[in-house]
């Protein structure tokens, strides 16, 4: 797309070639998701995913959690003990992927994350990411439930249900939901909050 945010194909080659992992989805020939990651060696030797990505048309259709599993698979054939990567945290249907789906758990937030995205999916918006941790252990990822009677104590971060569409018809409006789930998250890590789940109301669940 030219917005300076790709990955190139010579890139891609030299880091698979290296020993990066590289996947994609296929439907009647034609490449409809893919997913990328690293080797990563801070806090310890694991591999770092740094895109997974369906087309639009294809989306809600299972291919993002094949190609996530897949991953998984390969990391765990691989010898790896975990799988990271940063996710918006405003994106309800990520978000819901990765903590319910795929039973990740939530380590860090990072205030604008990667700096201006020139891109059209996150223009004019900042860049803030939470870091995903994927344990790779027993013979295939687990899911957890859906948080449905969240604890009085507990701190529940609400986020919109399609920030896309927000982001795409009101950048301000983008924006104040970006501060606003920044500083209630930055405060509850602060005390040693840990993310436990997600609710039925679009919740990330904190508890102390």
């Amino acid at each position: 797309m030219d917005s300076g945010t790709e990955v190139t194909p010579n890139l891609l080659q030299a880091m698979v070639h290296s020993g990066a992992y590289l996947s994609g989805a296929f439907i009647d020939e034609k490449c409809v998701g893919a997913a990328f990651a690293f080797p990563a060696t801070n806090k310890g030797l694991h591999l770092h995913s740094h895109m997974t990505a369906v087309l639009d048309k294809y989306r809600d259709q299972g291919i993002g959690y094949s190609l996530k599993t897949d991953q998984w698979q390969w990391a765990k054939k691989n010898k790896y003990k975990e799988i990271t990567w940063t996710f918006d945290p405003l994106v309800a249907r990520n978000a819901r992927l990765n903590l319910i789906k795929l039973g990740v758990d939530i380590s860090e937030y990072y205030p604008n994350f990667y700096g201006d995205m020139p891109d059209a999916l996150n223009a004019w918006d900042e860049s803030d990411r939470i870091m995903a941790s994927w344990k790779v252990t027993g013979e295939q990822p687990v899911a957890k439930s859906i948080v449905i009677n969240p604890a009085k104590s507990d701190t529940l971060i609400k986020i919109p249900e399609d920030i896309v569409a927000i982001r795409r018809e009101d950048i301000s409006e983008n924006l104040k939901w970006r501060h606003k789930v920044r500083e209630e998250f930055m405060n509850a890590f602060e005390k040693g909050g840990k993310v436990i789940g997600f609710s039925a109301n679009n919740e990330y669940v904190v508890r102390l």
